[in-house]
């Protein structure tokens, strides 16, 4: 199989760093010499995976949907990095306080960004513990300087710094830190609220793309408005901080996800209460405000609702979703599954590439296989050895940003913009490169199949013919190990929304035995993005077949992952999904007396949270859904 350009890492980090108007000195700033990044841009020098990383959070391109093939000693140390990831979240405080303190006894790297982040975790363990904030300070100070030479407020602007390199900033404002002053108006200023609003300057000015600033600004908005809250209420500026919190939502929405979401919320409905109730509004603004106040209150209710059925607090507790990565893998055991679900020969494999024992060697994650070689078997086994960031495979920015745009309006079910974004972004990408074409035939079949220009057999019989661009699909639906792009298993899932009767029943038992060898080994949130949509669709086929119960234990599954991840765009689906069985099951199992009650008594209000959800994301399909439910609701009981 050929995958054609060879786009590694630094063709890759070149072309958007270019593609920013990003300067070799401001990418390399604080993490290595200008010199360096040259040579890491040239290939003469491949940094590790944190370095990688900490260099794409730094141009705002997120690690979202990457499948990341790491050599043994790479993923060991990843694994140690979500291990303890893992304790913080839990609040396990015990193991959290072992592991951090097993990494200082062991000697602290030399890896200045691996060290920033074990600080970064004891500074949340010392903030669980409540310890003084003197102590706090310190702890920050020292962690901030690894990557941040100058962390005075009057340099921030125009600095490019990765979300989490802000996040230590803003703690360390919040807990009092030394930022020095910033010209304002002609004078100097110092303090938290210039500090903050020189931060929130910064963050807008760098080259953040909307995922990424949605993690750290609506926070920075959060942490903003508090600290004017401490000021008497007639200090508040209300204009001004509704219109912060106002832009923090909306990035959310936009984007659905809900870092700070609640926080925000509560900031607007504080200053609302304390606008509306000013002396000097006139009537005409008091109503103008009134409409705001009650959907902000609405969306708390609601969220605190779906919260309060859950162990996830509603409250942002931790910076962990900061660090959080999904979809890294060995590359021995990648190669090992896919071999095996391929039905091939470790000598078939090996033939030409190199000898059984290099090929042994590397299956049973043994550090020393050149990745050249790698290379070349990732390629046999129809995967792609090129570095990516999406599921296309390319060093023209542009393209980036515009499939980014393609998965935002197919989301949204935007097919007029699609159908002029998928023949442009085609001619950006090389046809020669499998995943490339695999990806945009799969996209355009949908794309057909939403307009009704073809029909479900016809759109089944085009997927099929698209995943079988990397795997043939007989080997897929026998398998019983194996390892699957992100790409491939996009096309069975489409598959499967559109197969009927045993072909449906078939590749529903595919994808949920994908989904739990994919939780057993690397937990269900490493993949939690494709888990949660695959699973949904398992959910709503059990409740299809009365397997109410289990279909309910998923989707409640699903809402879990969702808050833990601060993910809001499958709330909506799964509290409708347990709705859609509680009807149905009472339906069959109840006397008509209960069933009007159940219409009556808990239809609207469920339905009523389904609609705010779906408000709340802009899913405009799905609230136009519940918005005809609940009308055909009203005209009943009337």
């Amino acid at each position: 199989m050929y995958y054609g350009n060879d786009i590694h890492f630094n063709t890759f980090l070149s072309a958007m760093r270019k593609g920013k108007n990003v300067t070799l000195e401001r990418l390399a700033w604080g993490l290595c010499s200008i010199s360096m990044l040259g040579r890491i841009e040239s290939g003469e020098r491949l940094p590790d995976k944190m370095m990688r990383d900490r260099l794409m959070d730094r141009l705002g391109i997120v690690n979202d949907g990457f499948e990341d093939f790491l050599p043994p000693a790479e993923y060991a140390l990843w694994k140690e990095r979500q291990d303890l990831l893992q304790a913080i979240e839990n609040k396990d405080l015990d193991t959290a306080d072992k592991l951090i303190r097993q990494y200082e006894m062991n000697g602290v790297s030399n890896n200045a960004i691996e060290h920033q982040f074990y600080l970064a975790m004891k500074i949340q363990l010392m903030q669980y513990q409540n310890d003084p904030e003197e102590e706090l300070r310190e702890v920050l100070k020292q962690a901030i300087s690894l990557t941040i030479p100058e962390s005075s407020m009057d340099r921030w602007n125009g600095r490019l710094l990765a979300v989490q390199e802000w996040n230590l900033l803003l703690e360390y404002i919040r807990c009092g830190g030394d930022v020095g002053t910033a010209r304002e108006k002609g004078r100097n200023t110092a303090g938290k609220l210039p500090a903050y609003e020189k931060i929130l300057e910064a963050i807008q000015k760098s080259s953040m793309d909307t995922y990424s600033c949605a993690k750290i600004y609506p926070k920075a908005v959060y942490y903003l408005c508090l600290e004017w809250m401490s000021l008497p209420a007639s200090d508040w500026d209300c204009r001004r901080m509704y219109d912060l919190a106002e832009k923090a939502l909306e990035m959310l929405r936009s984007i659905s996800r809900m870092y700070y979401l609640c926080e925000v919320l509560e900031i607007m409905e504080r200053v609302l209460s304390v606008w509306i109730g000013r002396s000097d509004m006139t009537d005409e603004e008091t109503r103008r405000l009134r409409p705001m106040m009650a959907q902000v209150q609405e969306w708390r209710r609601v969220l605190s609702e779906v919260f309060e059925g859950s162990k996830v607090s509603e409250k942002m507790e931790s910076c962990g979703y900061l660090y959080q990565q999904m979809q890294n893998y060995r590359i021995g055991d990648v190669v090992r599954k896919r071999r095996k679900m391929l039905g091939l020969s470790a000598k078939a494999l090996c033939q030409g590439i190199c000898s059984e024992k290099t090929l042994r060697r590397l299956e049973n994650n043994r550090n020393g296989t050149h990745m050249e070689i790698v290379g070349e078997l990732l390629g046999r086994l129809g995967l792609a050895a090129e570095y990516q960031r999406k599921r296309i495979i390319t060093d023209r920015y542009e393209a980036m940003v515009l499939y980014s745009k393609a998965a935002y309006v197919i989301n949204n079910r935007d097919m007029e913009t699609l159908d002029k974004i998928l023949p442009e972004l085609r001619s950006m990408l090389s046809m020669d490169i499998l995943d490339n074409r695999q990806e945009m035939d799969c996209l355009e079949t949908i794309y057909l199949w939403h307009c009704n220009q073809i029909t479900n057999e016809e759109s089944i019989s085009r997927l099929q013919q698209v995943i079988e661009y990397t795997v043939p699909l007989k080997h897929v639906i026998n398998m019983e190990e194996g390892f699957l792009s992100g790409g491939e298993i996009s096309c069975l899932y489409n598959i499967a929304i559109r197969a009927k009767g045993a072909a449906e029943s078939t590749y529903m038992s595919l994808l949920q035995k994908i989904c739990n060898t994919l939780a057993e080994e690397n937990g269900m949130m490493i993949y939690s993005k494709m888990y949660e949509l695959i699973m949904y669709k398992i959910a709503s086929y059990l409740g299809d077949v009365g397997e109410y119960t289990r279909s309910n234990k998923i989707s409640n599954l699903i809402m879990e992952t969702s808050l833990l991840l601060r993910r809001m765009n499958m709330l909506h689906m799964c509290v409708y999904n347990n709705l859609w069985n509680k009807r149905e099951n009472i339906a069959k199992n109840t006397s008509a007396d209960c069933k009007v009650s159940i219409k009556e008594d808990s239809m609207r209000d469920e339905l009523q949270k389904c609609f705010q959800l779906a408000k709340l994301c802009k899913d405009i399909m799905y609230e136009d859904f519940y918005h005809k439910k609940l009308s055909q609701l009203f005209a009943q009981d009337n």
